[in-house]
């Protein structure tokens, strides 16, 4: 008989209807019972495409003498860590306390109020290694519950103290008299370099293996690339913008700081788009590469992961476009921003949102679970594809249990190194040649008659408006709204090449699907009497948890950015409401701005407060785009709603992002989102235009933080300045051009 999760708007927690553990869900009436019962709780936290969840799953929980010992000794409970982060995180610190590590599947032990008193991760069913069996641990917790109950109960008390003091270590820590700074650009250059330290040259990325693409501290070498003047200098011929290594004896970058960053975001992008873990038949890339070299990828597939890959892949093709508008470079940013933006449409839409993520796992031609199986391809089959093309099998001592080789184009690395290949009509990128694509096809047809990785259905706020304003910036770039010819995707000149009309089209098609799913997602949270955002929802029933200021932060970032496309309906006022609500509820005054990441939960009445940029950006950081952004966009609405002025949105930037100068050196990797928007905050430039191509060239040029239709100065007899017609004005605050109607005007302006 089903458990209680057959009702879950979790397909995680679904998948676990059926075994015979009595799971429950994460409510008072079932601590409640618990506590009748005066058994501890078995907490399992898990994710959909997390493949240790699934191995222990098969193994344990759908054993019937586990399940019994279970059910007799434990309340047990399941939590989706994607619909209840604040919970997730709570007990991942509780179990790094205990173990000095964590992971998922995260299995805790805690009394009927949640305190935990031992925790672990995977258990296998028998003993293995240094590993117990589950049993063992099943065993000894509960005889130390029965019979050693007050050595629990001490422990308990001992580490409720310390996560609540951990819950508040890192604000507390934070430099009060510095908090309230803007990072300085001495000090950015400094997070740079300390980044920059940990640089792999022979693979690019930063760090050991296993590899997780590093894409907001891309976009923060990208910004301070841009800050050093590396786009104009480059044209100027200072700089040499096609070298490709400059090492010292040590192994490190040596140089000018500011052509080290341009290194290192190239030679990561190329090694990332080469390899296996970019999925070089659909698109997309994998959460992250097993090895060092991003061969073998582990192979799920995260909506957040392709929204941040998106991002930041615009972000350089808009340098690389103002270095050379010719380059092979160029040419890879642009099928890194064309492929990821079909890949999200494609494959991880659903109608009116996006999924959340594609398992790693598939049923393999034997009807068994294997990780891969829907991704990998043996030497014969490749055989029969075909070798002629770009593509081609790789292999690593990381692939070894996979059932198949992992595809790969790494050929692309040596085409980017050669000089005497010409790159023009005639002689097309590697992946656009007919044998590639020949290759690609056969490929794709070879793929489909596999089964395909399960699809976590749930749609999560914080993720989807990730994708959406990554989608809108790659709409932006492409030209949506700009006539043909005008539109990027240009020839080898920097005019418009040959499917110039059919980017466009693309593109447009990207911008008004994400304005689509982002009026969707308004609509469903309500009017504005009962608007309320959600942290997740599965078809259109809310999940369990409440959306916290992550959730909130992407939101009104994705509406700010829907607000660039031509024709769009967002209003400032909505935006800036909203945002006065998010600041309210998340944040307080205090000697130091006061910030929290979560409302808390009913059980545990905890708040955390995590400035670190993980997998995806913190709260902090999130926040401090919007009112970065906010700041912009809210000149054209006056001055400002109920304390919201833009004024005050600039100080709240401030105080938000100057809380990073205690990272910034020695965590730079932790704090990429914060750093790429404190680089933004020095110099944010807004372009006001309504003509098409003059906001093309301001949308896809690097130094632009947003372009909007108005400029929200007062003139002199206290109207707003207008924008003529076919015309383009360059504001910094409230210091504006005059205005310029030509591209090479404008070019010039934002240039200098």
């Amino acid at each position: 008989m089903a458990n209680e999760l057959a009702s879950s708007t979790s397909p995680y927690l679904r998948a676990h209807a059926d075994n015979p553990v009595d799971w429950r869900m994460w409510t008072k009436d079932n601590l409640a019972e618990a506590a009748r019962r005066d058994v501890p709780l078995l907490i399992s936290i898990g994710y959909s495409t997390c493949h240790w969840c699934h191995v222990m799953a098969h193994e344990s929980f759908e054993d019937e003498a586990i399940a019994r010992i279970i059910n007799e000794n434990y309340l047990p409970i399941k939590i989706d860590r994607e619909e209840l982060p604040d919970i997730d995180s709570y007990y991942m610190n509780a179990l790094q306390a205990m173990r000095g590590q964590g992971g998922w599947p995260m299995t805790i032990f805690a009394t009927p109020t949640g305190s935990p008193f031992y925790a672990g991760t995977y258990f296998p069913p028998a003993p293995r290694g240094n590993l117990p069996a589950f049993t063992q641990v099943l065993a000894a917790v509960s005889q130390s519950w029965t019979e050693r109950r007050d050595e629990v109960t001490e422990m308990t008390k001992r580490m409720d103290r310390g996560l609540a003091d951990m819950a508040s270590a890192v604000s507390d820590a934070l430099p009060a008299e510095a908090a309230s700074e803007l990072l300085s650009a001495e000090e950015l250059d400094s997070a740079a370099e300390s980044l920059l330290d940990s640089y792999d040259p022979a693979w690019g990325g930063f760090g050991k293996a296993p590899k997780f693409p590093p894409l907001m501290n891309l976009m923060q070498l990208l910004a301070t690339f841009v800050r050093l003047g590396g786009t104009t200098s480059a044209r100027d011929g200072a700089l040499a913008p096609d070298a490709v290594d400059r090492l010292g004896a040590d192994g490190h970058l040596e140089g000018e700081l500011v052509l080290d960053c341009l290194i290192a975001v190239r030679s990561t992008f190329a090694r990332i788009a080469s390899g296996g873990m970019r999925d070089q038949v659909r698109g997309g890339i994998a959460r992250y590469s097993v090895d060092r070299q991003w061969f073998v990828p582990h192979f799920e597939k995260m909506l957040y992961d392709n929204a941040l890959y998106l991002r930041a892949a615009v972000q350089w093709a808009k340098v690389e476009r103002a270095l050379n508008p010719g380059s092979k470079w160029l040419a890879l940013a642009e099928r890194e921003v064309t492929d990821t933006a079909n890949f999200l449409t494609a494959d991880m839409s659903d109608g009116d949102r996006f999924i959340a993520a594609l398992d790693a796992d598939s049923l393999n031609a034997d009807g068994v679970l294997e990780e891969g199986a829907a991704y990998v391809v043996t030497r014969e089959k490749f055989a029969e594809v075909g070798e002629e093309g770009l593509l081609q099998l790789v292999d690593s001592p990381a692939a070894a249990e996979l059932s198949g080789s992992v595809v790969a184009a790494i050929r692309i690395i040596d085409w980017l190194g050669m000089d005497d290949v010409p790159f023009d009509d005639e002689h097309p990128a590697p992946w656009e040649t007919s044998a590639t694509l020949a290759q690609q096809e056969s490929l794709k047809n070879l793929l489909s008659t596999r089964l395909q990785p399960a699809r976590d259905e749930k749609t999560i706020t914080e993720w989807n408006s990730l994708a959406i304003t990554a989608l809108v910036e790659a709409a932006l770039y492409g030209g949506a709204g700009v006539s043909a010819g005008e539109g990027a995707c240009a020839g080898a000149d920097g005019g418009a090449g040959a499917g110039a009309s059919a980017a466009v089209e693309t593109s447009s098609g990207w911008g008004s699907g994400a304005a689509h799913l982002w009026e969707a997602m308004v609509a469903r949270f309500g009017t504005n009497s009962s608007f309320e955002v959600r942290r997740s929802y599965t078809g259109d029933t809310p999940g369990p948890g409440q959306a916290g200021l992550a959730d909130w932060a992407q939101f009104i970032t994705a509406g700010i950015t829907v607000r660039q496309l031509p024709g769009a309906s967002v209003q400032v006022s909505d935006l800036k409401s909203w945002s006065e609500r998010m600041f309210e509820n998340f944040t307080s005054e205090g000697e130091t701005l006061e910030v929290v990441d979560s409302m808390g939960d009913e059980i545990l009445d905890v708040r955390t407060s995590d400035p670190v940029d993980n997998t995806v950006p913190s709260g902090r950081s999130a926040a401090a785009e919007v009112a970065l952004l906010l700041a912009e966009v809210s000149v054209d609405d006056g001055a400002g709603v109920d304390g919201l002025s833009t004024g005050g949105l600039l100080e709240l930037r401030d105080r938000l992002l100057g809380v990073y100068r205690a990272l910034a050196g020695r965590a730079p990797r932790g704090c990429g989102h914060a750093l790429w928007q404190s680089e933004r905050a020095l110099k944010p430039v807004r372009v006001a235009t309504r003509d098409t191509a003059l906001n093309s060239i301001a949308a896809r040029h690097p130094g632009v933080t947003l372009v909007t239709g108005s400029t929200g100065v007062p003139g002199d007899n206290g109207a707003e300045v207008e924008v003529p017609e076919g015309a383009a004005i360059v504001c910094q605050g409230t210091q504006c051009s005059l205005p310029v109607t030509t591209v090479e005007e404008l070019m010039e302006l934002l240039d200098g």
